[in-house]
């Protein structure tokens, strides 16, 4: 079988092969039971990575021409049918609806979207999500906690209930902000389904059109989905080794009104940089100095591993400044999808109306299940556990780092949170990394897709929450491979001369 691709047209290469491979069939040059060259055969074969290849097949097989069995290959399974001649002209069938000009000017979400989810093969180490690791769920003990509350309140969880949230649960999280010393009352509470909701209601209710948010650049994906677009403005500012960086931002602060600031302080994602005491503090005073709220997403915060100890900036919030927002995803489980916020009164019984016309209420059974298994103290036993192993894994990749990466790479060292933040050399792109890493078997996250706008290329996140420590070891080894490979060859067409100079500044 003979392939032929034009890299400078516009039809994508997936689409090249699959428009050949249909044509050989039709013509008769591919027959019913001829087997296909695997993906890994035909994408050396081509020039091409597998997905490409496996794009093309799936083509294919939507259109039923080929079938896959595994452990045996990929065939032609049909012959696709001639146009029906007729001398009747029939009437023309009507033509599909448009979607696309109902859509409300929705644009394409490129951040959560283009984050990398398809895996190579089933050996494939994921290194691209900063998740819990489902091998350290508690199942058992959650279990009984969905008993005793279906044998203890039974129907009442299953009807419908109050859009702020199960009434025992809001008292607990109000108990456990308390405990650092800012008293919160059940009322400042807000549960919402997970963090990511949260974002969503206090967009719609404290962002109009034209307003202005300022982000972190980089920062978390989800948030720039909510906050990108809806005819928002925005801003980033730079995160260092401190976090966001504070002169730049009361330059804007100065220069504008914007309506929010978002900020990670605490194992920033996807940095892993912790804000200190002091530059809190001072972000806190230019909040309030500017009169523009803080949203304080705190969804690491608990995940530390060595290091003080820092409060949250609600903590430290005297003026109310603070819309805090957390969930039970990194430190339980992210499929019960239960998170909140904590905020002034007014903001709350805002953000619950809002809230009460999004969905009516969060689930009432994942909301008392987890309240049972915290209360009981099996959340926080849960949390002790994944911390030591979290750690571990940490260690373990960061040692491995030292010892399988190149000299010209640099990267931060978390002191908790689930990833950590690698800077290549300028000139290497880590998207075609992630290309050529994928046929070696390992996933990871570019840094664009933490970024509102254009972004350097020489960033990747790796996190190591989900993957155990013999694994992370050989992921890393594998990686660090294929970057002294490609500076290697950076290294000859250059003469050498821009990585001396490199070198010199690492």
């Amino acid at each position: 079988m003979i392939l032929e691709l034009d890299r400078d047209s516009h039809t994508p290469l997936y689409a090249q092969i699959a428009i050949q491979i249909r044509g050989m069939i039709t013509g008769g040059a591919l027959k019913v039971g001829d087997r296909l060259p695997a993906n890994r055969e035909l994408s050396k074969v081509l020039g091409v990575n597998r997905t490409t290849v496996n794009t093309a097949y799936e083509e294919l097989l939507a259109d039923g021409l080929i079938e896959s069995h595994v452990g045996r290959g990929t065939f032609i399974s049909a012959i696709p049918s001639p146009p029906r001649r007729s001398w009747i002209k029939e009437p023309a069938p009507p033509p599909p609806i448009q979607w696309g000009p109902m859509l409300a000017g929705r644009k394409p979400d490129q951040w959560l979207s283009g984050m990398p989810r398809n895996l190579p093969a089933a050996e494939a180490v994921s290194l691209a999500f900063a998740l819990p690791s489902p091998e350290l769920f508690p199942i058992e003990e959650f279990r009984r906690s969905v008993d005793r509350v279906l044998r203890k309140e039974g129907s009442a969880l299953l009807d419908h209930g109050s859009a702020a949230g199960y009434r025992p649960l809001r008292e607990y999280v109000a108990q456990q902000a308390s405990l650092s010393g800012r008293a919160v009352a059940p009322e400042q509470v807000l549960i919402t389904s997970g963090c990511q909701q949260a974002l969503s209601l206090i967009r719609q209710v404290l962002v109009r059109p034209g307003d202005e948010v300022i982000f972190e650049t980089p920062t978390y994906p989800g948030a720039l989905s909510v906050f990108c677009g809806y005819e928002t403005k925005y801003s980033c500012i730079p995160v260092n080794e401190g976090g966001i960086d504070l002169v730049l931002l009361e330059e804007a602060l100065a220069q504008r009104r914007p309506r929010l600031i978002y900020t990670i302080p605490s194992f920033h994602n996807p940095t892993g940089v912790t804000m200190d005491l002091a530059s809190r503090r001072k972000l806190l005073d230019l909040a309030l100095k500017y009169r523009v709220p803080i949203v304080e997403d705190d969804i690491y915060g608990e995940l530390r591993y060595d290091g003080p100890s820092l409060p949250s900036l609600k903590a430290l919030d005297e003026y109310g400044v603070v819309i805090y927002i957390n969930s039970f995803s990194k430190i339980g489980f992210p499929g019960i999808r239960v998170g909140w916020i904590i905020a002034d009164k007014t903001v709350i019984d805002a953000l619950t109306v809002t809230k009460r016309a999004n969905d009516l209420h969060t689930t009432l059974l994942s909301q008392a299940a987890i309240f049972e298994f915290s209360r009981r103290g099996l959340l926080a036993k849960h949390v002790k556990r994944i911390k030591k192993t979290y750690a571990n894994r940490r260690d373990v990749m960061l040692s491995a780092l030292e010892k399988y990466f190149p000299e010209e790479a640099t990267w931060t060292h978390p002191e908790g949170g689930l990833s950590i933040w690698v800077t290549l050399p300028e000139s290497i792109n880590a998207n075609q990394i992630l290309i050529e890493s994928m046929e070696k078997g390992v996933i990871f996250s570019p840094g664009e897709h933490f970024h509102a706008n254009l972004s350097p290329a020489n960033n990747m996140r790796l996190a190591f929450s989900t993957t155990n420590a013999q694994s992370i070891e050989e992921s890393i080894k594998r990686l660090g491979a294929i970057l002294k490979a490609r500076i290697g060859a950076l290294r000859k067409q250059d003469g050498g001369h821009g990585f001396e100079a490199l070198r010199a500044l690492v």
